[in-house]
Protein backbone atom coordinates (compact mmCIF):
# COMPACT_ATOMS: atom_id res chain seq x y z
CA UNK A 1 0.00 0.00 0.00
CA UNK A 2 1.22 3.55 -0.82
CA UNK A 3 2.32 5.96 2.15
CA UNK A 4 2.24 9.25 2.51
CA UNK A 5 6.17 10.78 3.83
CA UNK A 6 5.44 14.05 5.79
CA UNK A 7 8.70 16.75 4.65
CA UNK A 8 8.88 19.74 5.90
CA UNK A 9 11.21 21.97 4.42
CA UNK A 10 11.06 25.25 5.89
CA UNK A 11 14.90 26.06 7.18
CA UNK A 12 17.22 26.94 4.93
CA UNK A 13 19.14 23.91 3.30
CA UNK A 14 15.57 22.20 2.78
CA UNK A 15 14.54 25.47 1.03
CA UNK A 16 18.19 25.68 -1.14
CA UNK A 17 17.57 21.70 -1.32
CA UNK A 18 13.98 22.22 -3.29
CA UNK A 19 15.13 24.68 -5.66
CA UNK A 20 18.23 22.86 -6.24
CA UNK A 21 17.03 19.42 -7.40
CA UNK A 22 13.21 19.65 -7.29
CA UNK A 23 12.23 22.82 -8.72
CA UNK A 24 15.46 22.33 -10.59
CA UNK A 25 14.81 18.75 -12.16
CA UNK A 26 18.51 17.12 -12.02
CA UNK A 27 20.32 15.51 -15.23
CA UNK A 28 20.93 11.38 -14.61
CA UNK A 29 24.86 12.23 -16.15
CA UNK A 30 25.16 14.05 -12.93
CA UNK A 31 23.91 11.30 -10.89
CA UNK A 32 25.57 8.38 -12.66
CA UNK A 33 29.38 8.71 -11.64
CA UNK A 34 28.05 7.94 -8.26
CA UNK A 35 25.79 4.99 -8.52
CA UNK A 36 26.09 1.68 -9.85
CA UNK A 37 25.24 0.53 -13.84
CA UNK A 38 21.84 -1.30 -12.48
CA UNK A 39 21.02 1.65 -10.29
CA UNK A 40 21.21 3.94 -13.77
CA UNK A 41 19.61 1.96 -15.63
CA UNK A 42 16.70 1.65 -13.24
CA UNK A 43 16.36 5.81 -13.56
CA UNK A 44 16.45 5.95 -17.16
CA UNK A 45 13.84 3.85 -17.64
CA UNK A 46 12.17 5.74 -15.38
CA UNK A 47 13.46 9.06 -16.53
CA UNK A 48 13.61 8.97 -20.20
CA UNK A 49 14.04 12.63 -20.90
CA UNK A 50 17.05 11.86 -18.68
CA UNK A 51 16.23 14.47 -15.86
CA UNK A 52 15.03 13.72 -12.11
CA UNK A 53 14.10 14.93 -9.24
CA UNK A 54 15.76 14.08 -5.82
CA UNK A 55 15.16 14.35 -2.12
CA UNK A 56 17.42 13.02 0.40
CA UNK A 57 17.68 12.30 4.71
CA UNK A 58 20.65 12.61 6.52
CA UNK A 59 21.17 9.47 8.68
CA UNK A 60 20.39 11.21 12.52
CA UNK A 61 17.73 9.74 14.54
CA UNK A 62 15.50 7.21 13.32
CA UNK A 63 15.48 8.82 9.56
CA UNK A 64 17.11 5.47 8.24
CA UNK A 65 14.67 3.30 9.56
CA UNK A 66 11.60 5.73 8.16
CA UNK A 67 13.65 5.90 5.16
CA UNK A 68 13.94 1.77 4.94
CA UNK A 69 9.71 2.11 4.82
CA UNK A 70 9.76 4.42 1.45
CA UNK A 71 8.47 2.68 -1.70
CA UNK A 72 7.98 3.38 -5.24
CA UNK A 73 4.34 4.62 -4.99
CA UNK A 74 4.82 6.83 -1.73
CA UNK A 75 3.41 10.06 -1.84
CA UNK A 76 6.10 13.31 0.08
CA UNK A 77 4.22 16.28 1.00
CA UNK A 78 6.21 19.31 1.26
CA UNK A 79 5.27 21.71 4.01
CA UNK A 80 6.34 25.08 5.59
CA UNK A 81 5.02 28.31 7.13
CA UNK A 82 1.51 26.42 8.11
CA UNK A 83 0.50 24.54 4.82
CA UNK A 84 1.64 21.55 2.32
CA UNK A 85 2.82 23.66 -0.56
CA UNK A 86 3.62 20.53 -3.00
CA UNK A 87 3.89 16.79 -3.46
CA UNK A 88 5.94 14.39 -5.07
CA UNK A 89 5.46 10.78 -5.79
CA UNK A 90 8.27 7.92 -5.22
CA UNK A 91 9.72 6.44 -7.53
CA UNK A 92 13.20 4.96 -6.73
CA UNK A 93 15.40 5.16 -3.98
CA UNK A 94 19.14 4.29 -2.81
CA UNK A 95 21.70 5.08 -0.83
CA UNK A 96 25.23 7.12 -1.80
CA UNK A 97 26.75 9.08 0.25
CA UNK A 98 28.92 10.47 -2.53
CA UNK A 99 25.90 11.69 -4.68
CA UNK A 100 24.83 13.30 -1.74
CA UNK A 101 27.36 15.13 -0.89
CA UNK A 102 27.84 16.26 -4.70
CA UNK A 103 24.42 17.12 -5.19
CA UNK A 104 23.53 18.90 -1.58
CA UNK A 105 27.32 19.47 0.28
CA UNK A 106 26.95 18.54 4.29
CA UNK A 107 25.28 20.28 7.14
CA UNK A 108 26.66 21.88 10.54
CA UNK A 109 27.42 18.36 11.79
CA UNK A 110 29.48 16.99 9.08
CA UNK A 111 26.17 14.95 7.70
CA UNK A 112 24.96 14.50 4.21
CA UNK A 113 21.58 13.43 3.12
CA UNK A 114 22.68 10.39 1.65
CA UNK A 115 19.45 8.36 2.27
CA UNK A 116 17.98 8.95 -1.28
CA UNK A 117 15.22 8.75 -3.10
CA UNK A 118 13.62 10.13 -6.30
CA UNK A 119 10.64 11.56 -6.91
CA UNK A 120 8.38 12.55 -10.10
CA UNK A 121 4.57 13.86 -10.50
CA UNK A 122 5.44 16.83 -8.57
CA UNK A 123 2.44 18.93 -7.92
CA UNK A 124 1.77 22.72 -6.19
CA UNK A 125 -0.46 22.32 -3.60
CA UNK A 126 -2.01 24.84 -0.82
CA UNK A 127 -3.60 22.44 2.09
CA UNK A 128 -3.39 24.36 5.11
CA UNK A 129 -1.94 22.26 8.25
CA UNK A 130 -5.85 22.66 9.97
CA UNK A 131 -7.29 20.61 6.93
CA UNK A 132 -4.40 18.42 7.05
CA UNK A 133 -4.88 17.19 10.54
CA UNK A 134 -8.45 17.02 10.36
CA UNK A 135 -8.14 14.53 7.73
CA UNK A 136 -5.87 12.50 9.56
CA UNK A 137 -6.83 13.07 12.90
CA UNK A 138 -4.68 14.93 14.47
CA UNK A 139 -4.73 18.33 16.95
CA UNK A 140 -5.83 21.22 15.31
CA UNK A 141 -2.28 23.25 16.12
CA UNK A 142 -0.22 20.32 15.32
CA UNK A 143 2.46 21.06 12.81
CA UNK A 144 4.41 18.70 10.89
CA UNK A 145 7.88 18.64 12.31
CA UNK A 146 10.69 16.07 11.36
CA UNK A 147 10.83 13.98 8.16
CA UNK A 148 8.04 10.89 9.27
CA UNK A 149 6.26 8.37 7.41
CA UNK A 150 1.96 8.32 8.04
CA UNK A 151 0.69 4.70 8.86
CA UNK A 152 -1.32 3.25 5.95
CA UNK A 153 -4.68 3.99 7.67
CA UNK A 154 -3.84 7.72 8.05
CA UNK A 155 -2.09 7.79 4.38
CA UNK A 156 -5.16 6.33 3.03
CA UNK A 157 -7.16 8.98 4.72
CA UNK A 158 -4.91 11.53 2.81
CA UNK A 159 -4.91 9.95 -0.36
CA UNK A 160 -8.80 10.00 -0.48
CA UNK A 161 -9.09 13.65 0.66
CA UNK A 162 -6.98 14.98 -1.43
CA UNK A 163 -6.65 12.56 -4.55
CA UNK A 164 -2.96 12.18 -4.08
CA UNK A 165 -1.87 8.57 -5.68
CA UNK A 166 0.14 7.95 -8.90
CA UNK A 167 -1.47 6.08 -11.71
CA UNK A 168 2.07 5.19 -12.86
CA UNK A 169 4.09 4.47 -9.63
CA UNK A 170 2.10 2.29 -7.95
CA UNK A 171 3.82 -0.51 -5.23
CA UNK A 172 5.63 -2.88 -6.66
CA UNK A 173 3.74 -5.95 -6.02
CA UNK A 174 5.74 -9.61 -5.44
CA UNK A 175 4.01 -13.17 -7.24
CA UNK A 176 2.67 -14.26 -3.59
CA UNK A 177 1.05 -11.15 -2.66
CA UNK A 178 -0.50 -11.04 -6.18
CA UNK A 179 -2.06 -14.16 -5.30
CA UNK A 180 -3.34 -13.46 -2.60
CA UNK A 181 -5.04 -10.45 -4.05
CA UNK A 182 -6.68 -12.17 -6.79
CA UNK A 183 -8.24 -14.11 -3.75
CA UNK A 184 -9.47 -11.43 -1.69
CA UNK A 185 -10.95 -9.58 -4.34
CA UNK A 186 -13.08 -12.88 -5.39
CA UNK A 187 -14.42 -12.52 -1.86
CA UNK A 188 -14.18 -9.09 -0.84
CA UNK A 189 -17.54 -8.40 0.31
CA UNK A 190 -16.57 -5.09 2.15
CA UNK A 191 -16.57 -1.78 1.53
CA UNK A 192 -16.15 0.17 -2.05
CA UNK A 193 -13.11 1.57 -0.50
CA UNK A 194 -11.29 -1.74 0.11
CA UNK A 195 -12.29 -3.50 -3.14
CA UNK A 196 -10.87 -0.51 -5.10
CA UNK A 197 -7.62 -0.32 -2.78
CA UNK A 198 -7.09 -3.83 -3.45
CA UNK A 199 -7.91 -3.97 -7.54
CA UNK A 200 -5.26 -0.92 -7.35
CA UNK A 201 -2.40 -3.43 -5.98
CA UNK A 202 -3.76 -6.03 -8.60
CA UNK A 203 -3.66 -3.36 -11.84
CA UNK A 204 -0.61 -2.11 -9.78
CA UNK A 205 1.33 -5.92 -10.39
CA UNK A 206 -0.01 -5.97 -13.58
CA UNK A 207 1.59 -3.14 -15.14
CA UNK A 208 4.92 -3.59 -13.38
CA UNK A 209 4.46 -6.98 -16.02
CA UNK A 210 3.44 -4.78 -19.05
CA UNK A 211 5.91 -1.94 -18.47
CA UNK A 212 9.17 -2.57 -16.02
CA UNK A 213 9.94 0.48 -14.66
CA UNK A 214 9.34 2.24 -18.25
CA UNK A 215 7.04 5.67 -17.62
CA UNK A 216 5.80 5.46 -21.04
CA UNK A 217 4.30 2.54 -23.34
CA UNK A 218 2.93 1.83 -26.57
CA UNK A 219 -0.67 1.03 -27.24
CA UNK A 220 -1.46 -2.76 -28.30
CA UNK A 221 -3.97 -1.41 -30.85
CA UNK A 222 -2.79 2.20 -32.14
CA UNK A 223 0.67 1.55 -31.83
CA UNK A 224 1.08 5.19 -30.52
CA UNK A 225 3.58 5.85 -27.53
CA UNK A 226 2.16 7.50 -24.19
CA UNK A 227 2.77 7.97 -21.05
CA UNK A 228 1.86 5.17 -18.37
CA UNK A 229 -0.76 6.78 -16.96
CA UNK A 230 -2.81 6.97 -20.25
CA UNK A 231 -2.56 3.74 -20.48
CA UNK A 232 -4.57 0.67 -19.19
CA UNK A 233 -3.93 -2.78 -18.56
CA UNK A 234 -6.87 -4.08 -20.82
CA UNK A 235 -8.18 -7.46 -20.11
CA UNK A 236 -8.58 -8.97 -23.47
CA UNK A 237 -11.22 -11.68 -21.73
CA UNK A 238 -13.72 -9.80 -19.70
CA UNK A 239 -12.19 -10.44 -15.88
CA UNK A 240 -15.70 -10.79 -14.56
CA UNK A 241 -15.92 -13.84 -17.24
CA UNK A 242 -12.20 -15.38 -16.27
CA UNK A 243 -12.21 -18.42 -14.45
CA UNK A 244 -9.48 -18.32 -11.35
CA UNK A 245 -6.85 -19.68 -13.35
CA UNK A 246 -7.18 -17.04 -15.77
CA UNK A 247 -7.21 -14.06 -13.63
CA UNK A 248 -3.59 -15.48 -12.54
CA UNK A 249 -2.70 -15.42 -16.45
CA UNK A 250 -0.54 -12.73 -17.09
CA UNK A 251 -1.25 -13.67 -20.72
CA UNK A 252 -4.94 -12.03 -20.40
CA UNK A 253 -3.86 -8.68 -19.90
CA UNK A 254 -2.53 -6.32 -22.92
CA UNK A 255 -1.88 -2.30 -22.74
CA UNK A 256 -4.36 0.24 -24.44
CA UNK A 257 -4.56 3.49 -24.42
CA UNK A 258 -7.57 6.16 -22.84
CA UNK A 259 -8.07 7.59 -25.90
CA UNK A 260 -10.59 5.56 -27.61
CA UNK A 261 -8.77 2.01 -28.06
CA UNK A 262 -9.65 0.95 -24.84
CA UNK A 263 -13.16 1.81 -25.18
CA UNK A 264 -13.39 0.07 -28.67
CA UNK A 265 -12.27 -3.16 -27.98
CA UNK A 266 -14.23 -3.18 -24.40
CA UNK A 267 -17.38 -2.41 -26.02
CA UNK A 268 -16.54 -4.81 -29.02
CA UNK A 269 -16.49 -2.37 -31.80
CA UNK A 270 -13.04 -3.91 -33.04
CA UNK A 271 -12.14 -7.48 -32.69
CA UNK A 272 -9.01 -9.56 -33.41
CA UNK A 273 -9.17 -11.98 -36.01
CA UNK A 274 -6.44 -14.10 -37.23
CA UNK A 275 -3.94 -11.50 -35.35
CA UNK A 276 -5.79 -8.34 -37.75
CA UNK A 277 -7.94 -6.11 -36.02
CA UNK A 278 -11.28 -6.06 -37.29
CA UNK A 279 -14.32 -4.00 -37.27
CA UNK A 280 -17.40 -5.24 -36.21
CA UNK A 281 -19.77 -2.57 -37.82
CA UNK A 282 -21.46 -1.73 -34.49
CA UNK A 283 -23.66 0.76 -33.54
CA UNK A 284 -24.41 3.57 -32.84
CA UNK A 285 -21.41 5.69 -34.26
CA UNK A 286 -20.96 8.55 -35.86
CA UNK A 287 -18.05 9.60 -38.68
CA UNK A 288 -15.64 10.51 -36.52
CA UNK A 289 -15.56 7.15 -34.66
CA UNK A 290 -16.20 5.29 -38.21
CA UNK A 291 -12.68 7.30 -39.49
CA UNK A 292 -11.00 5.98 -36.27
CA UNK A 293 -11.87 2.53 -36.30
CA UNK A 294 -10.63 2.52 -39.78
CA UNK A 295 -7.19 3.73 -38.61
CA UNK A 296 -7.15 0.57 -36.60
CA UNK A 297 -8.82 -1.80 -38.89
CA UNK A 298 -6.48 -4.59 -40.81
CA UNK A 299 -3.41 -3.47 -38.40
CA UNK A 300 -2.19 -6.41 -37.09
CA UNK A 301 -1.99 -7.23 -32.98
CA UNK A 302 1.39 -8.07 -31.35
CA UNK A 303 0.05 -9.49 -28.43
CA UNK A 304 -1.96 -12.24 -30.65
CA UNK A 305 0.25 -15.41 -30.29
CA UNK A 306 -0.34 -19.26 -29.18
CA UNK A 307 -0.81 -17.89 -25.44
CA UNK A 308 -3.18 -15.47 -26.25
CA UNK A 309 -5.67 -16.37 -29.52
CA UNK A 310 -8.08 -17.95 -26.45
CA UNK A 311 -8.63 -15.16 -25.09
CA UNK A 312 -8.67 -12.97 -28.58
CA UNK A 313 -11.38 -16.34 -29.64
CA UNK A 314 -13.57 -15.50 -26.61
CA UNK A 315 -13.54 -11.53 -26.77
CA UNK A 316 -14.71 -12.27 -30.92
CA UNK A 317 -17.07 -14.67 -29.93
CA UNK A 318 -18.55 -12.80 -26.70
CA UNK A 319 -18.94 -9.77 -29.05
CA UNK A 320 -21.07 -11.24 -31.93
Amino acid sequence: MSKIILQPSGNRDAREHYLDTIETPVPLTRIQPHITAEEFQNLSQIYPTGLCYVWGVTPGGNNITKWDRIQRGDVTLFSKEGAIYASGVTTFKLHSRNLASTLWGYNNNGETWEYVYFLEEIRNLNIPYIEFNTTVGYANNYVIQGFGVLTEEQSNLVFNRFDLASEVFIPVVNAPTFENLINLLDNLEDTEREITTTRRLEQGYLKTYLFGNNTNGTCACCKKVYPVSYLVTAHIKKRSYCTPQEKRDLNVVMPMCKFGCDELFEKGYIIVENGQFVSLNKTPTSLELENYINQLTDTGCTYYNQNTVDYFNWHKEHHK
